[in-house]
């Protein structure tokens, strides 16, 4: 790939998502590609005049990002860092005594997507510098015209969510059905997806031709930077004949489109970080009162993903750097879910919160699948790429700011209740788990007032600690079965009489009365409540 400056590189990555920390204060340092800086036995591959990307570098380490330094330093490579601007004073004394340039990274902004900026943008340099590569026309409009009336066919270009994002408009063009249905609806026909995303014409480095049944011949080019594929620009044509030898400027016309597609691409991104961070203010409480969260686009339906119970106990809580790598997991999760909404139609919102990342899906979507579907695929994609497993939570429909809190306390909560039964991976429905939901809330507010209480339980667990007896839990689990002996005396492992002459004993120690039946529903949110203040915090 063609080199840039720094000075170049941070320009070209508008919005701030980076900023110049140190220049190396020596000569102009050029940039010639990006690689994560999170496997140090591969840096010896790497050529002079990389970004290494610092995943999981905290800068208040100051020997970690001393190693770091030296590292680019070793391989005159130049460092990028997430951290604040300006830099702590002790961070710029230390970068400045080692001659490497440094870039400062937006914290909120995921590594894979500026590597993928940075590549990209290298790439699209790299198309304008070639012969023949340098005009760059008007917009893509335009160049759809001017392709339209060199081939003699009818050009639309699409980007990789099968969006139409132009089409050439020139007078008795050829047109069908497909077209037709296209411009109107600005996207892919349905029942014409399968012919676009054929694998032929994505693999391709060269034109291809196609010729569905009912449809007008065309042939279709993919757009790329570098290995990034940006979209795919296709010509129809009156008849097979008139399709041929039009590679050359197909090809040609593929490369311009390139550049505009990038742009288009730095706009989409600036809007999904509008929407992602209106939408984390939202959750959090701070986009204020009313029901019209600036920035939020409602009726949405709330999705929470969290890590299935267990998946953590994979990697032990000493091993170095465990942290680092579940937070890159639910970065790269929060982007994957992100791409598979807007492949599907939806414009999405997601925010990273805690250990849990929040989608935001618009309704009515215009995606040809259901949420549902769009869950599993996303849970399936997580599970085969990132060899992690995720538990995910839907709401209803949501239609007011108010209720996206409520939706998001929900989600907690039913993930949270998930969590304590060990339940397994895959898609749930909050409304599913209502009971469960309000039985949490009921006991949480018996736990947190002690007037909602009546001290019995108090008053068991006491003399339990005092004798060493165990009446708290032979009760909760008479009451949890129904008064079923036989199942309760099997769980707790005791023969049955011996669970009888225990539940007359309570009775009469501690006026416990079984056989009332407001007095046995106050009696099971007590122990329950007793028994979950005694059991490990997860958040709600």
């Amino acid at each position: 790939m063609t080199a840039m400056s720094l000075d170049q590189l941070v320009g070209a990555l508008r919005g701030g998502v980076i900023s110049l920390l140190s220049d190396g204060g020596g000569g102009e340092w050029r940039v010639s590609g990006a690689e994560l800086l999170d496997c140090p036995e591969a840096l010896g591959t790497i050529a002079p005049g990389h970004l290494l990307l610092g995943v999981g570098l905290h800068i208040a380490d100051r020997d970690a990002l001393g190693t770091a330094l030296r590292t680019a330093a070793d391989n005159s490579c130049a460092l990028a860092v997430k951290c604040p601007t300006p830099p702590p004073p002790e961070m710029s004394a230390q970068v400045g005594e080692t001659g490497v340039p440094v870039l400062a990274v937006d914290p909120q902004v995921p590594w894979t997507r500026v590597q993928r900026l940075i590549t990209t943008i290298l790439a699209a340099r790299e198309t304008v510098a070639e012969p023949g590569g340098g005009a760059t026309g008007g917009d893509l409009f335009s160049l759809a015209n001017a392709v339209a009336g060199i081939v003699g066919g009818a050009v639309a270009i699409m980007d990789t969510q099968q969006v139409v994002v132009a089409y050439s408009n020139l007078p008795d063009q050829p047109i069908d059905e497909t077209r037709r249905r296209g411009i109107l609806g600005r996207r892919v026909p349905e029942d014409a997806l399968a012919d676009h995303l054929d694998r032929e014409v994505w693999v391709s480095d060269t034109v291809v031709r196609r010729h569905r049944p009912g449809d007008l011949p065309r042939t279709a080019v993919v757009i790329r930077a570098g290995e990034d594929v940006l979209g795919s620009l296709w010509a129809a044509f009156p008849d097979e004949a008139a399709a041929t030898d039009c590679g050359p400027t197909l090809q040609e016309a593929a490369r311009v489109a390139a550049l505009h597609m990038l742009a288009l691409r730095r706009q989409v991104d600036a809007d999904q970080e509008s929407r992602d961070r209106a939408l984390r203010h939202a959750l959090e409480g701070r986009s204020g009162q009313g029901d019209s969260p600036g920035g939020v686009r409602l009726p949405a339906v709330l999705v929470g993903l969290a890590e299935a119970a267990g998946a953590r106990g994979s990697e032990t809580s000493w091993e170095a750097g465990t942290a680092a790598r579940r937070r890159a997991a639910l970065l790269r999760t929060l982007d994957l879910a992100v791409l598979d909404g807007r492949s599907l139609g939806y414009e999405p919102a997601a925010a990273l919160l805690d250990d849990r990342v929040y989608v935001l899906l618009p309704t009515p979507g215009s995606g040809s699948v259901s949420t549902g579907v769009l869950l599993d695929h996303l849970l399936d994609r997580v599970r085969h790429s990132l060899h992690r497993s995720f538990t995910a939570v839907d709401s209803p429909v949501i239609g007011t700011a108010s209720a996206l809190v409520a939706a998001r306390r929900d989600i907690d909560a039913a993930l949270g209740h998930l969590r304590e039964q060990c339940a397994g991976p895959g898609a749930y429905h909050a409304e599913d788990l209502r009971p469960e939901l309000v039985l949490r809330r009921l006991v949480g507010a018996v736990r947190e007032d002690a007037e909602l209480r009546t001290g019995v339980a108090e008053r068991l667990r006491s003399h339990d600690a005092e004798h060493a007896t165990d009446y708290c839990a032979t009760l909760l689990t008479y009451l949890r079965h129904f008064g079923d002996v036989a199942a309760a005396s099997d769980e707790l492992h005791i023969h049955q009489n011996t669970l009888r002459l225990r539940l007359r004993r309570a009775e009469q120690l501690f006026d416990v009365s079984l056989a009332d039946p407001t007095r046995r529903l106050l009696l099971t949110l007590e122990l329950t409540a007793l028994a979950r203040q005694s059991e490990p915090t997860t958040p709600d």
